[in-house]
């Protein structure tokens, strides 16, 4: 015990000691985030990450970094998508730290450890807002580690071979020709054939995948509509005249014949799935949105051609937003060794733990400006690119119904079908009024039996 309670001390020195030295106090955060080693006797504990060379990288820096404790963290491929509710079935079982998904959070609080204030007080300060705070309001649970969105992308060889200017007067990494869809439905709707690029006709100007409605979303931006704008989990806006104007979006794009098929006729709505990975991989389009988690160098490496990333062209002035989330850590509430855990946490949060994600990863990091933690991808164009184009993204609102906390109130989004009523808008065999009606109908039922 009295071991224990000197080792306490001298943390709480250093810490003390380094947020009174004017030199050091940008380094600050790092130093919290390395304070001294105490974890249980015998302690082995499990990483669940979602890319297995991460898991290899982490584990590799801890022995690396902790020599004398070398062997006691294994990595297990978990999966972010579900992995808060699997910590609540499997509970001992499941990996003591875990890579999430921020929005699964708050369905699972009573499975998570609170973090260590001195975790909490370091990410409070170098994850990038509002991920943190809006997750950890009622005690620090989770800390925001990578963004897990989609950003806007150009084939900058097929958009050269197509002829398009691509001179950027204003240096925001979208060139002019096209920092508009009016510029791009009208260069669209100008094409009487199909031009050709690599021996195959380019029918797909910009796959808007209308089965998708998380990479849907930033069309209804189109006329500057963000989903509970207001801030009310059971008001998500779908009676608002901006949300009517983006269905006229939808129906300009149609009209512009952004996606033909091969004989020419408009792409039917209900086959325009999820077609971004096809944009990177093979090529359909000079535009299109790619994911933080597809491989961007992979592709450029096949295909030899060049993506450019940046923020989304504008629609009558207003800039359209793709829906960003973030990935991020937490400590199993049922792990028997929570201060190891708590060590392991700490080292990924690290300059060098973060820079075992971003080379070893395709993710990037969601910090602030500045954070002393922050990696270096300087090397890395396509980071740099995307990384910028997130700054345009709308965070996606993690609240829950007030009156069924275990419903997230984004489900009103997800769970209405709403791809079935704009369907109609593109095929042109609805109004974008008579759409708007159906939304906001269903979705008003699905809030009624679900806020119970």
């Amino acid at each position: 015990m009295m071991k224990k309670i000197l080792i306490l001390a001298m943390a709480v020195m250093l810490i003390v000691t380094a947020a009174g030295c004017k030199k050091k106090t940008a380094e600050a955060p790092a130093a919290e985030v390395k304070a001294a080693l105490s974890i249980e006797p015998g302690a082995k504990i499990k990483l669940g990450l979602d890319n297995d060379l991460w898991g290899a990288a982490v584990v590799e820096l801890w022995n690396k970094t902790y020599p004398e404790y070398a062997g006691i963290v294994e990595y297990t491929n978990f999966g972010s998508a579900g992995g808060v509710d699997q910590i609540g079935l499997l509970q001992g079982e499941a990996p003591d730290v875990s890579l999430v998904i921020d929005g699964e959070v708050l369905r699972q609080v009573q499975s998570l450890a609170t973090l260590p204030s001195a975790i909490a007080n370091v990410a409070s300060r170098v994850a990038q807002e509002p991920f943190y705070s809006n997750i950890n309001k009622s005690r620090a649970l989770y800390v925001p580690v990578a963004y897990d969105g989609m950003t806007f992308a150009w084939n900058k060889t097929m958009v050269e071979a197509l002829g398009v200017d691509t001179k950027d007067a204003d240096g925001d990494g979208l060139p002019d020709a096209f920092d508009t869809w009016e510029e791009i439905f009208a260069w669209s709707a100008s094409l009487k054939t199909r031009p050709q690029f690599k021996g195959k006709d380019v029918n797909i100007v910009f796959p808007m995948s209308l089965g998708n409605q998380w990479s849907y979303y930033s069309s209804f931006t189109s006329s500057g509509w963000q989903i509970f704008a207001e801030g009310d989990p059971v008001k998500p806006g779908f009676d608002k005249d901006s949300f009517k104007a983006s269905l006229e979006f939808l129906q300009a794009a149609s009209k512009a014949n952004i996606s033909v098929e091969a004989n020419g006729a408009k792409t039917p709505g209900a086959s325009m799935g999820w077609r971004w990975d096809d944009f990177l991989n093979a090529e359909i389009s000079p535009f299109g949105l790619v994911g933080t988690w597809m491989d961007v160098n992979g592709a450029e490496a096949a295909t030899t051609s060049d993506f450019k990333f940046s923020r989304m062209p504008t629609w009558k002035g207003n800039q359209l937003s793709p829906l960003v989330k973030t990935k991020g850590l937490v400590i199993n509430g049922f792990t028997k060794f929570p201060l190891a855990a708590a060590e392991l946490l700490k080292l990924m949060l690290t300059k060098e733990g973060m820079q075992a994600m971003i080379d070893n990863s395709s993710y990037i990091p969601a910090l602030r400006k500045g954070a002393p933690t922050a990696p270096d991808y300087s090397k890395d164009i396509n980071k740099q690119e995307m990384s910028a184009g997130f700054a345009f993204n709308y965070p996606e609102p993690s609240m829950s119904l007030p009156n069924n906390p275990a419903q997230a109130a984004m489900n009103v989004y997800y769970n209405i079908l709403i791809e079935q009523s704009y369907y109609g808008v593109w095929d042109g065999t609805r109004t974008p009024s008579d759409a708007q009606a159906e939304i906001v109908k269903n979705a008003d039922a699905w809030i009624q039996e679900n806020n119970k």
